[in-house]
């Protein structure tokens, strides 16, 4: 059951509510809270900017030369939790993720999770 639409946050509650849902599930996987996130809502796209990404261990790969480990890392999770990503967003938007891309880079440590939504169906 989706919940009703006037209920739902909109505007800077909104990206503020899918930037802490965000956060929260980062913060489940890695075990730390220093990430933050912003996120954007352009039509039926919302991309989610997150800094502060690495943990201490990911750091001490890096700093040993071990980008590519550190990044097959990220890549894995992000298939792992896709679910979850995609389901907070529909949660908060009422909206069916249509599909989700994420990307991350090391140097500095930033990720982002972009999520294609289904258009609004015109009322009849």
């Amino acid at each position: 059951i989706m919940p009703d639409a006037r209920a739902l946050p909109r505007g800077v509650a909104l990206t503020g509510a899918i930037s802490a849902a965000m956060v929260r599930l980062y913060a489940e996987t890695y075990g730390h809270d220093r990430t933050t996130a912003s996120t954007y809502i352009n039509d039926n796209v919302v991309v989610c900017i997150l800094e502060s990404i690495l943990t201490s261990s990911e750091q001490q790969v890096l700093a040993a030369g071990g980008a590519d480990e550190v990044i097959d890392g990220r890549v894995a999770f992000q298939a792992d939790r896709q679910d979850d990503f995609s389901a907070a967003v529909e949660r908060l938007t009422s909206r069916r993720v249509v599909a989700f891309m994420s990307a991350n880079q090391t140097s500095p440590g930033i990720a982002c999770e972009m999520f294609f939504l289904a258009p609004i169906e015109p009322r009849q």
